[in-house]
């Protein structure tokens, strides 16, 4: 299958009962992912998105996060991965410039969402968890992946703009998958037993592809952070008997200043993996 939602689907229908995401006390198993995805794929149509429509994700890391994820891509639409601490005028270029129609975005966060979406022409869904989960079950689910070419687009990420103005990199749906499953075979050598700590942002390439996606191919579980604190991380780790932890060198340094750092629990993890920038030599030692 060419759709990026296949790793989905392929997982459910291979491990419908192993846990997929988690948030604390909340864990959806690859059913009830695939299951939600469907309904999203449903309510997203419902709104008018159809096969190559570009459709923002203001998400931070929650389950909803891959619920949309896979529910936009189920329909063939196109995700562009918005950072949730965009400011008005941010959101609305990240809107016009795709030519997205419809947003969705996290409660907290939505005032922004909502001020961009409106300077954009783009209407704003906002995801708040006990309401979306509302909307999701009275939506008709679409129960087919939709047929696309390898090379078509899947996902839009937008480049940080430091020198310029952000552009958006095309990723196709071959390509994406590509990356996910040599990441979780040859890179970590994931197992349905593997428990991955979702610390790096989802919405960026690092988060998307090493720890969601990756997760996802493999059916291993991904616990999530929605914001990163070191103190939370090490209690989740050992909350959870995280197996990987993949981060950037500044929560590796988190974790070394952190207090309760010495006693913390990271007997579970086999393996550690830094990315995004270099890491110096004494915070690797």
């Amino acid at each position: 299958m060419a759709n990026l939602a296949g790793l989905l689907t392929t997982t459910a229908a291979a491990h419908p009962d192993r846990p997929a995401v988690q948030l604390d006390d909340t864990t959806l198993s690859y059913r009830e992912l695939d299951e939600a995805a469907a309904h999203c794929a449903g309510l997203l149509r419902a709104r008018g998105v159809s096969a190559g429509d570009r459709v923002g994700v203001m998400l931070p890391n929650v389950p909803e996060f891959p619920v949309v994820y896979f529910g936009a891509l189920r329909l063939g639409a196109v995700v562009v991965p918005m950072n949730v601490l965009l400011k008005e005028r941010e959101t609305a270029f990240y809107l016009k410039d795709p030519q997205a129609g419809l947003v969705l975005a996290w409660h907290e966060f939505a005032a922004a969402a909502q001020a961009g979406a409106d300077a954009a022409g783009a209407e704003c869904l906002v995801v708040e968890p006990a309401a979306f989960a509302a909307l999701l079950a009275v939506a008709e689910p679409v129960p087919e992946v939709a047929a696309v070419a390898g090379d078509d687009t899947a996902i839009i990420l937008y480049t940080s703009g430091t020198t310029g103005t952000p552009k958006g990199a095309e990723l196709t749906h071959d390509s994406l998958r590509s990356n996910a499953i040599t990441t979780a075979d040859t890179l970590f050598e994931f197992t349905p037993e593997d428990v991955v700590l979702g610390a790096l942002p989802l919405f960026h390439a690092f988060g998307q592809t090493c720890a969601m996606n990756a997760a996802v191919y493999a059916g291993a579980l991904l616990t999530m952070l929605p914001r990163f604190d070191a103190g939370k991380a090490l209690e989740v780790i050992a909350r959870d008997r995280v197996t990987v932890f993949e981060g950037v060198p500044t929560m590796f340094t988190a974790f070394l200043h952190h207090p309760g750092q010495a006693a913390a629990d990271t007997s579970s993890l086999r393996v550690c993996c830094s990315g995004g920038a270099a890491i110096p030599v004494e915070v690797l030692r």
